[in-house]
């Protein structure tokens, strides 16, 4: 048996594995009658060949890509770090940026360390390798339970939308996801040993101090939830305690050690906006907040397909395993009598649930907040194919595998529909769709090919995997590409920096935050960049010229409305023009004050 996952010793648990006979069907048998044939060296290969495959899927491409969005400020952090030296915390203008501490950054900085300069690839090498991590967990932790819905899973965790652009970016969150995952098999891992070995818990504490140093405080509290779901679930109340409350010591030593350092590097001041940064200012609400439902609603369409089908899958789990939860002063059936499936799957359920419920309370959300919870929706989501014994998910399973036979069509209809919708409003994109709609009609083939396969499981592979492939070519083809044009800073950053260097003089922005477009147009700079940043027009008369003054369309405009009743300041020619993030931005090269 694997020491992995070793064969649980407690009183009345039975562990099964669904090895398939010879017409396809999946009967339960003992871990005992199948160890001959699921040996450890296979099941090492099949998980080392998933890690592979989820690595390829998600580096392939990158290596010339442009920064965009989110993931300029970290690949700024790298850039500087590669520049200055080793920090405690990122640097941005030569200055410390009151982030995370620099633990991420300095992953990039090691992988981009034998190229001698930070690309899209090496920045996003240390995110690819936790989310290929994160399917090969995923695959472990569920084939003991049944191989079919281990391969499933991890299909679906590629189905869901944004853990597949995450896994192709800088993310943190899928890091903190890979370590949520890690926190619950080593927990899954020392339950089914029938052990008191202390070593998976100190695993588990030394992860979460990785987290801390990832993520801030929600590195912590993310893992300890989930943690504290599963051992409330399995009614290991004191174990909830044992882990919950050293846990919260943990935090409350890894926040003040990091004030510390904060301090250490820039200062009172530097401390306060720490402090807002990662904890007030995501707690405290304001105008343009999401509501509560955020993740219930917009996680939908962000996490399609897996948390829709997963949400689809909660009641029935629930009600199914509801005799064998043990509820304080409700007398209920041993839970080791439950189904092997059935007891995973309740156990998935609580950590969707508690990572839902805890993410709503804060005024701050994003849809990436959501990674965490992955692992769990998509288990959920493959669950149907399994738990064919339920009226209800036998329809789910049957409607949600028609959906994934036409996916390449569906994806096909999509790209045409988005090639229109480019030439009409964006004709500067160019989308080359011919070769993606060629491979999405072969996929299509490949699925009417795949109805004739036997057994019944067999098929639903071939069907999963088939829909994974349209799904990660219509990404990696057509998204991929028109989201970098539409967001594009190169050219035109790239222009203005050769007008610089034949004719130098300082670059002032104007009305252009240090900690937005200002990051998009340093990511696109070789060395050192050091511009000035003025949002008034009498802050021009305080410069020392001659200057290149960048401004947006908008702001020439205001700043001549303003000025309507002065006399009309003589402004010289631009010598540069283009787009930088969708928004017109003018170059003008400055000698005296307009």
């Amino acid at each position: 048996m694997s020491k992995f996952f070793p064969l649980a010793k407690d009183a009345g648990a039975h562990f099964w594995h669904d090895a398939p006979d010879k017409n396809g069907h999946h009967n339960l048998c003992p871990m005992g009658t199948c160890q001959e044939e699921r040996t450890d060296r296979l099941l090492n290969r099949e998980t080392m060949a998933v890690a592979v495959a989820g690595l390829l899927l998600f580096t392939v491409g990158l290596w010339d890509q442009e920064f965009t969005g989110f993931e300029t400020r970290f690949a700024v952090f790298a850039r500087e770090m590669l520049r200055l030296g080793l920090s405690i915390f990122p640097k941005t203008y030569g200055e410390p940026y009151p982030d995370y501490p620099a633990t991420s950054t300095l992953l990039i900085w090691l992988s981009s360390l034998p190229f001698g300069a930070v690309n899209r690839f090496t920045a996003t090498l240390p995110t690819a390798i936790a989310s290929a991590l994160n399917l090969a967990l995923t695959y472990r932790l569920l084939c003991y339970v049944s191989r079919q819905w281990a391969f499933i899973a991890v299909c679906f965790e590629l189905l869901t939308a944004t853990f597949l652009v995450e896994a192709r970016a800088i993310s943190l969150d899928q890091m903190l996801a890979t370590i949520t995952l890690a926190c619950f098999v080593l927990a899954y891992r020392r339950d089914h040993q029938a052990t008191t070995a202390q070593r998976p818990v100190l695993w588990i504490f030394i992860l979460l101090v990785v987290g801390f140093s990832i993520r801030g405080p929600m590195g912590i509290v993310i893992p300890v939830g989930v943690l504290c779901s599963y051992y409330a679930t399995t009614n290991q109340w004191r174990t909830v305690f044992k882990i919950g409350l050293p846990a919260l010591a943990l935090l409350i030593a890894c926040w003040f050690s990091m004030l510390f350092l904060a301090r250490m590097e820039g200062g009172e001041a530097f401390v306060a906006d720490v402090i807002r940064m990662q904890v007030t200012g995501r707690l405290s609400g304001g105008e343009g907040m999401p509501a509560r439902t955020y993740y219930l609603v917009n996680g939908l369409g962000a996490f399609a397909l897996s948390l829709p089908v997963a949400m689809m899958v909660i009641v029935p789990v629930l009600l199914a395993a509801f005799p064998g939860l043990r509820i304080p002063y409700l007398k209920k059936e041993n839970s080791a009598s439950w189904e092997p499936s059935l007891r995973m799957a309740t156990l998935l359920v609580a950590w969707l649930l508690v990572v839902l419920i805890g993410l709503s309370i804060p005024e701050a959300k994003k849809a990436r907040y959501l990674l965490p919870a992955v692992p769990a929706m998509a288990a959920l989501a493959a669950y149907v194919f399994i738990a064919q014994g339920n009226r209800y998910l036998s329809a789910i399973h049957q409607v949600l595998q028609k959906l994934l036979l036409i996916l390449p069509t569906v994806c096909g209809a999509l790209v045409l529909l988005a090639e229109g919708y480019l030439k009409q409003h964006h004709p500067q994109i160019a989308l080359h769709s011919s070769v993606l709609l060629i491979l999405l009609a072969a996929c299509q083939l490949q699925q009417l090919l795949a109805l004739r396969a036997r057994p019944a499981a067999q098929r639903d592979r071939m069907i999963v995997a088939v829909a994974v492939t349209a799904f990660w070519l219509t990404n990696v083809l057509l998204r991929e590409p028109a989201e970098i044009q539409l967001h594009s800073a190169r050219p035109f950053v790239q222009a203005v920096e050769r007008l610089r260097a034949e004719n130098p003089a300082p670059l002032v922005m104007y009305g252009i935050g240090r900690d937005s477009l200002a990051i998009a147009y340093h990511v696109n700079v070789d060395g050192e960049f050091q511009p000035q940043f003025i949002d008034r027009p009498a802050q021009l008369a305080e410069l020392s010229y001659p200057v290149y003054l960048l401004i947006s369309a908008r702001n020439m405009a205001a700043m001549a409305g303003e000025n309507a009743t002065q006399p009309k300041p003589r402004w010289p020619a631009p010598v540069g023009h283009g787009l930088l993030r969708e928004s017109e931005y003018s170059v003008y090269y400055l000698e005296h004050s307009p």
